[in-house]
């Protein structure tokens, strides 16, 4: 996965673009699985490591432009604390905590995709047991 830049968490279209391309095994989740064999456990272990890759970047960014928000948030509240009469600075962190707001938020919006995705994916195809690693990775922030 490419590295993940300030400028993509702080570009917000841009983010949400980006989250978007990476839920497009979700978008197309049925058509995905009414041309997959879903009686055979190879095949749909092939497509469940496709959803399963794109759970993990989509966790990823989310993380990585968290972590970068925080970070400037944190360098931006040292300076208010130094000056704490700087109403342009005072402006700019409130910008900066409403995008982390709403980065933050794109973690309910992907556990309401992954438990429609995995719904579907699970009835459809019923030989194929979800491995423990995946069930903890999707449950570690429950």
């Amino acid at each position: 996965m490419s590295e993940v830049s300030a400028e993509t968490c702080y570009n917000l279209s841009y983010f949400k673009d980006l989250m978007k391309e990476f839920r497009k095994i979700d978008d197309n989740i049925m058509l995905k699985m009414n041309t997959t064999d879903t009686h055979s456990k190879d095949a749909c272990a092939d497509f469940f490591k496709k959803l399963a890759d794109a759970y993990q970047k989509r966790e990823y960014v989310i993380n990585k432009c968290l972590k970068i928000l925080d970070a400037e948030l944190e360098k931006k509240q040292k300076a208010l604390d130094d000056d704490p009469f700087d109403s342009n600075l005072k402006n700019q962190m409130f910008v900066d905590e409403s995008k982390r707001r709403m980065i933050n938020n794109e973690f309910t919006v992907e556990d309401i995709v992954r438990e429609r995705s995995l719904t579907v994916f699970k009835n459809k195809c019923r030989l194929f047991h979800i491995p423990k690693e995946f069930e903890d990775f999707i449950n570690k922030r429950r």
